[in-house]
C-alpha cells in the first residue's frame, strides 16, 4: 500500500485497455464477440491516452507499471507510439498480446518503443492444442516467430532490455501439456517469465451463471478432475520454489487448488482479500474508470480527470465496498497475492 503525504492511497499498478476488438476465437473468452461494439462507443484516441498518462503522473510517486491489454493490443496500429509516450513519461510499461501481428517490422517498433515487458499468450505445448483453443490455425507458429523476432531485436545488453514472457491459461484441454510447457519455457534462454492463469467463466459471457463450469459446453475449459489439477498445481509450486521462471508465487498456486475444488466458496474458504481496491485501477477502451469488474464505473476520463476521480468520495466508497466484499467471486484467483509480484513481474 502506497500513500501520499496526506495519507491518501495511491495506485501502484494500472491496467489500460487499449482496444476491445480481438481477431481470435478463443474457447475461454468471448471478447471477440464484443457486445459493446454493437453500440456507438468510440475507443480512446492516442491524444486522450496521452492526457490520461500525464494526469496519472500527478497521483503516483514512483515509476509504476501501466499494463496494456485488450481485446488484442496490437490491433491498434499506434500502440508503439502509446508505449513510447508511457515510457518517456517515466512509467514502466508492459503488454499482453496473442502475438499474431508481430512481424519483423512490428518487432523492431516494439523494441524501439522501450517497452519493459511483453507477455505472449501460449495455451498449448503442442501446436494443435494451442491453435484449437485459440480458434486460429497457425497462431502457434506466429507466437514462436514472435519470440524469435523480439529476441533478435532486443539485443544482448541488460540495461532496459525487453523482457519476454509467456502466459498460459490452465484448462482441461491442455492439462497434460502444462508441465512440458513450463519446462520448455524455463530452459529457453529467450523466455524471461511465465505466468499461469486459472480458467474462469469465459469473459464477456452472455449469461453469467454461478455453476457455469458444470455445463457440457465448458468441458474443454474447466478441469474435470480436481485431483488431477491439484497435483499439477503442487508440482508447479515446487518448481517455483526451485527457482523456475514462474511469476506466480507458490502461495497463489496452492490457493488455486481450493478454487478448482469449489470455485464459488474460494473467497470464503481461503479468506482471500481482493486487492483491487487498494491497488490497481483500470481504464477501459472507452475511458471508463473501474476497480471491480462487477461494479459500475467510478467515472470516465472523458468527463473528469482520473486524478479527480481517484481522490473522490465516490472512489473511497467503492474501495471500502471492495475491501469488505464477501461475494463469491472467481476473478481474484488470478491476482498476485503480493504487490511486489505485480510490480516486479518483468
Amino acid at each position: 500500500m502506497v500513500t501520499d503525504k496526506n495519507n491518501r492511497l495511491l495506485p501502484v499498478f494500472c491496467l489500460l485497455v487499449v482496444s476491445k476488438v480481438c481477431n481470435f476465437r478463443c474457447k475461454m473468452c468471448n471478447m471477440w464477440k464484443n457486445r459493446e461494439r454493437k453500440i456507438d462507443r468510440k475507443e480512446l484516441t492516442i491524444e486522450e491516452i496521452r492526457g490520461f498518462v500525464d494526469d496519472l503522473k500527478t497521483v503516483t510517486t514512483e515509476p509504476i507499471f501501466i499494463h496494456l491489454i485488450g481485446g488484442e493490443t496490437l490491433l491498434r496500429q499506434d500502440l508503439p507510439e502509446i508505449i513510447s509516450y508511457i515510457k518517456n513519461s517515466g512509467f514502466n510499461s508492459s503488454i499482453t498480446t496473442n502475438g499474431y501481428y508481430i512481424d519483423e517490422e512490428m518487432a523492431k517498433k516494439i523494441v524501439q518503443s522501450k517497452l519493459t515487458g511483453i507477455f505472449l499468450s501460449l495455451d498449448g505445448f503442442k501446436e494443435e492444442t494451442h491453435d484449437y483453443l485459440r480458434g486460429v490455425k497457425g497462431s502457434y507458429r506466429r507466437v514462436m516467430e514472435a519470440i524469435d523476432l523480439l529476441d533478435k531485436y532486443r539485443g544482448t545488453g541488460k540495461s532496459n532490455r525487453l523482457s519476454i514472457g509467456i502466459t498460459m491459461t490452465m484448462m482441461e484441454k491442455n492439462l497434460d501439456e502444462i508441465i512440458d510447457l513450463v519446462e520448455w519455457a524455463n530452459h529457453n534462454e529467450k523466455i524471461n517469465d511465465l505466468f499461469l492463469n486459472a480458467s474462469l467463466q469465459p469473459f464477456d459471457c452472455d449469461d453469467q451463471k454461478r455453476e457455469w463450469f458444470k455445463e457440457s459446453r465448458h468441458s474443454e475449459v474447466w478441469p474435470q478432475d480436481p485431483a488431477r489439477i491439484q497435483d499439477i498445481l503442487e508440482k508447479l509450486a515446487l518448481l517455483k520454489e526451485k527457482g523456475y521462471k514462474i511469476c506466480n508465487p507458490p502461495e497463489q498456486l496452492r490457493l488455486i487448488k481450493g478454487y478448482f475444488t469449489n470455485p464459488y466458496r474460494f473467497i470464503h474458504d481461503q479468506k482471500v482479500k481482493c486487492p483491487r481496491g487498494d491497488l490497481a485501477p483500470e481504464v477501459n477502451a472507452y475511458g471508463d474508470i473501474n476497480i471491480c469488474f462487477f461494479m459500475e464505473p467510478i467515472g470516465n476520463i472523458r468527463e473528469k480527470k482520473f486524478s479527480e476521480v481517484w481522490f473522490s468520495e465516490k472512489m473511497k466508497q467503492a474501495q471500502y465496498q471492495i475491501n469488505t466484499c464477501k461475494k463469491d467471486c472467481d476473478i481474484a484467483v488470478n491476482c498476485f497475492y503480493k504487490i511486489e509480484n505485480i510490480i516486479d513481474h518483468v
